[in-house]
């Protein structure tokens, strides 16, 4: 059978085979090559790739983060990102996210915080399910 003629590769690799053990590595470097990356998977220095994606005016920097909502939260803000977008323009829908209304109600919400300190919702409301020692 022809299996007997096909080069295990990752066999050669592991061993060291001194004869090309793929004979495409070539056509892979060039590849690479032409797509503008480094031996390292970064896009050299002053290269249009080493910018990154151009940002929209007005955008900050993100962060990810992860965070553990109730069930009933996580379904609230479903139907509230639903019923935010029946009210806007359809132009506008694609600007409403669940990211965007969690962003936008932690900002009132420490914005209150640091206008009123312990008289706050927040501090009120995590109080009240806190038992006191």
């Amino acid at each position: 059978m022809a299996e007997k003629n096909k080069h295990d590769i990752m066999d050669a690799l592991l061993k060291g085979s001194s004869e090309d053990t793929a004979p495409d590595a070539s056509s892979l470097a060039k590849l690479i090559h032409r797509t503008g990356e480094t031996a390292s998977g970064n896009p050299p220095a002053g290269s249009s790739l080493a910018q990154g994606p151009p940002k929209l005016p007005g955008c900050e920097s993100k962060k990810k983060s992860t965070h553990y909502l109730s069930g009933e939260i996580f379904t609230d803000l479903d139907e509230a990102r639903d019923k935010i977008n029946d009210l806007v323009q359809p132009r506008l829908k694609t600007r409403i996210s669940k990211s965007r209304i969690v962003d936008q109600a932690l900002r009132m919400i420490l914005k209150e915080f640091e206008e009123k300190g312990e008289k706050s919702h927040l501090i009120k409301e995590i109080l009240k399910n806190t038992p006191h020692k």
